[in-house]
């Protein structure tokens, strides 16, 4: 079995003086960064058949990402090089008050096209994950984002979503976000979202209400990460909470991803097959055990390292 993962592949710059916005920061880490990425990253370390599909320049932070794609053996058959856009990089600092400060320079991940793609090799894939923080933003991805969905449909993929919320990217337009990504909860196999994203969405903390709403759009199987109090994951007929692991956290960042290529790595062993509950509870277990894991290590893909 195989999976395509769909969405952008950039750089993140990590600050490294701790403590300052990015305008008083001087200091930057390069990093391969995109949630799909990582996810496919993911999967593979994990020995799955995982193929990124997306776009980077064709510059040195271009082939530096298709590198780090290659060093964990992630399939770049779909990854597309655009010659007139530069890669798309992220700027990230952590101020003193533990929050986030952001700058995100968008380039070649907002310019992938359905006609670019190589439509055998999308065939040949059992499962779809989308999980693009950019995909709903504007640019041809957006539609090809849409294209790609309809497709997998056509063809009885199994289908996963992670709507990866930023709200640097949503400030003031969360009924837009909810709006543009309805159509994928509709029709996801597989929906896992993080608590702040469950309470946008449902507009509701209550979580067996929340649920209920997610399981009559259509989402099949969910999956809601709660940080240190653990996975709630419900199949419309059971809900269950699956405790989390407690590890010294250096960089959370990527672990949401590194849950979702861990889940659906299991799921795959599995055939996916998931009317089995317990089966379902056990896959989120020793997925919660990889995305702690890599909260170990800085950097969401070198963090893989660990696994």
């Amino acid at each position: 079995m195989s999976i395509v993962c769909v969405g952008e592949l950039l750089i993140d710059f990590i600050s490294q003086d701790i403590g300052n916005n990015i305008a008083n920061s001087n200091i930057f880490l390069k990093k391969a960064g995109g949630a799909p990425a990582n996810v496919s990253a993911v999967l593979s370390r994990l020995g799955q058949e995982a193929l990124f599909c997306g776009k980077v320049g064709t510059d040195p932070f271009g082939d530096f990402l298709e590198k780090s794609l290659l060093k964990h053996m992630v399939n770049t058959s779909l990854l597309i090089k655009d010659k007139n856009v530069a890669t798309t990089l992220a700027f990230v600092s952590l101020e003193n008050d533990g929050q986030r400060d952001f700058s995100f320079v968008r380039g070649a991940d907002a310019n992938l096209e359905f006609s670019e793609l190589n439509k055998k090799e999308l065939e040949k894939a059992n499962v779809f994950h989308f999980g693009s923080a950019t995909g709903f933003l504007n640019g041809s991805l957006k539609e090809c984002y849409r294209l790609l969905l309809e497709k997998a449909l056509k063809e009885n993929k199994f289908i996963s979503f992670d709507p990866n919320y930023r709200s640097a990217f949503w400030k003031d337009k969360e009924e837009l976000f909810i709006e543009e990504i309805l159509y994928f909860i509709k029709h996801a196999d597989f929906l896992k979202l993080s608590d702040e994203e469950f309470e946008i969405i449902c507009k509701t903390d209550d979580v067996k209400k929340g649920l209920a709403y997610l399981h009559k759009l259509g989402a099949k199987l969910i999956a809601i990460t709660m940080g240190s109090k653990g996975t709630c994951i419900s199949n419309g007929n059971e809900i269950a909470m699956i405790e989390s692991i407690k590890v010294e956290a250096i960089d959370t960042t990527g672990a949401g991803d590194a849950f979702v290529g861990a889940v659906l790595h299991h799921f795959l062993v599995n055939k996916l097959n998931l009317k089995d509950f317990n089966l379902v509870k056990d896959c989120v277990r020793e997925a919660n055990k990889i995305a702690a894991l890599v909260c170990t290590k800085l950097g969401a893909m070198e963090a893989l390292d660990v696994i």
